[in-house]
């Protein structure tokens, strides 16, 4: 079973080997345990705090020993934009494109990995017929060299800004930006409610809401003067529809989707509720898409003899058209989906959006801030009431329309942003986010524990076998035990070379 307090020890352990590697100049081993903590902060929230200070030290330590400080001299109206990402319809790079096309900025569009597993054909046909742009790729076999082809970019183009959306782990982006003096650094709080690395890089951090501004304030030793709140739009997808894999014909259809880890939790009461929603009509079905680990929903399908009522069918790309095939949206809970929520609120059919006093890491008001219309709900059983009310009318038009930022009202924000203003500040209310952050960590050991481990998963993806016998006296001891049973002749010679040091 995975703990904060286990997860505290191997953190602690992952920090003493960072030391010990910074003092041996291996920076290979000591950016990818930097990378390894920085993404388990960023899976279970085991801190206190959401600002590591020993990691991001440690990062300007690399920085300062391999690269020198480059000072620019800033063209003016020139944007970087940094995307890890390059994801066609998720995050928000196409919202930010769109706005510094309005702007009438010259754009640097900088993609980390050119082999991606991921589409971002509708990410470069925002700026296919843009003049005044420039779309680069990291070049590089390892972490060095894809600093120094970030920093070769910097030198040419010469930004006046740069807008930073990160992966929480980025480590790359750390180190340049952090070498790189007379240009302005704009943090996009996309993971506003977990963890991530850039705190210190950060000049200033861009929220989509108030929870997000005040874990910033709170946990992330960011002040207030450095936070801006602007609020984000859906990118409508145009997508051909894919079709479903269910006959539809006489049905209802309630749908949501997400990764999968997001309805994980709770003892599945998102699964439960959906349960209780389609006990309100034989007619009604439920479609979920999305990715992830799917084996808890497969096994809740099966044992409740729910395979005619409840389809998976997968990541999509024809989200919003999709939307225009269902009757009801259900935001996901006990994590919302909120880029996903606004697609549904831009295809006006009824949302259903469920916010308990303990998760406020699933309020979209700010999102959705120009009416009331849109309301949460906050207990379960009123969920499940109001929406067979709303069913019971039957076929009605339902408008939520204008809730929502519009583009033209984003890039004036983002353009005043950039002027250092602060155009959403009406939008800030302070409360204290610390006993959600908490309910968030204990959501998280839970679906590590019963339904989504990842643990495992993610040493293995920056450690070796034998790094991970080297830095943990568990892993060693595990192995030690299964090299015993399976063979003592090399038992024994594994036992000398660690004595040996040979290992």
């Amino acid at each position: 079973m995975i703990s904060n307090k286990k997860l505290i020890q191997v953190d602690k352990i992952l920090k003493k080997n960072l030391k010990q590697s910074l003092s041996q100049k291996n920076f290979d081993l000591a950016l990818r345990l930097v990378e390894l903590s920085s993404n388990l902060q960023y899976n279970y929230c085991f801190h206190d705090t959401l600002y590591d200070k020993e990691l991001e030290d440690s990062l300007k330590e690399i920085a300062d020993s391999i690269f020198k400080t480059e000072i620019i001299q800033p063209k003016q109206d020139v944007v970087l934009f940094y995307d890890y990402f390059g994801f066609d319809n998720r995050g928000l790079t196409q919202q930010y494109l769109r706005a510094l096309q309005r702007l009438n900025k010259r754009i640097v569009l900088v993609f980390e990995n050119k082999n991606r597993h991921y589409k971002n054909e509708a990410i470069l046909a925002e700026i296919e017929n843009y003049d005044n742009k420039a779309v680069y790729y990291l070049e590089g076999n390892n972490r060095i060299e894809l600093c120094e082809s970030l920093f070769s970019i910097l030198l040419t183009e010469k930004p006046e800004h740069i807008l930073m959306h990160l992966i929480p782990w980025d480590t790359i982006a750390y180190m340049v930006f952090y070498k790189i003096k007379g240009v302005k650094r704009y943090q996009i709080n996309l993971t506003d409610h977990t963890f991530w690395l850039g705190v210190d890089i950060t000049d200033v951090n861009i929220e989509f809401r108030s929870y997000g501004l005040n874990l910033s304030e709170q946990l992330r030793n960011i002040p207030s003067s450095k936070n801006k709140i602007l609020p984000y739009y859906p990118i409508l997808s145009k997508s051909e529809f894919q079709g479903f894999n269910f006959e539809k014909e006489g049905k209802k259809i309630i749908f949501s989707g997400s990764t999968y880890y997001k309805v994980l939790g709770n003892r599945l009461e998102f699964f439960e509720t959906i349960h209780k929603l389609l006990q309100l009509d034989e007619n009604l079905i439920f479609v979920l898409a999305g990715s992830g680990n799917g084996a808890a929903i497969t096994k809740f399908i099966n044992d409740n003899k729910l395979n005619d009522r409840i389809f998976l069918i997968g990541d999509r790309y024809d989200l919003y058209e999709i939307m225009q095939r269902v009757d009801y949206y259900i935001s996901t809970f006990p994590f919302t989906g909120a880029l996903m929520t606004q697609t549904a609120v831009a295809a006006n059919i009824p949302v259903f959006a469920y916010v308990s006093p303990e998760s406020l890491f699933n309020d979209l008001k700010d999102l959705l801030y120009k009416s009331d219309t849109f309301k949460n709900i906050n207990n379960l059983n009123t969920l499940v009431d109001e929406f067979s009310r709303e069913h019971k009318k039957g076929d009605r038009e339902v408008s939520y329309t204008d809730l929502m930022i519009s583009e033209e009202e984003f890039a004036t924000g983002l353009e005043k942003i950039f002027m250092d203003e602060n155009p959403m500040q009406f939008l800030e209310k302070r409360e204290e986010v610390y006993d959600s952050y908490k309910t968030f960590n204990d959501l998280m050991l839970e679906s590590e524990n019963f339904y989504n481990p990842l643990f495992d998963n993610t040493l293995n993806k920056f450690l070796s076998s034998s790094e991970k016998f080297k830095i943990f006296p568990d892993y060693r001891l595990r192995y030690y035990k299964k090299t015993f049973k399976e063979s003592k002749i090399q038992f024994i010679k594994l036992l000398y070379y660690h004595i040996t040091n040979k290992l």
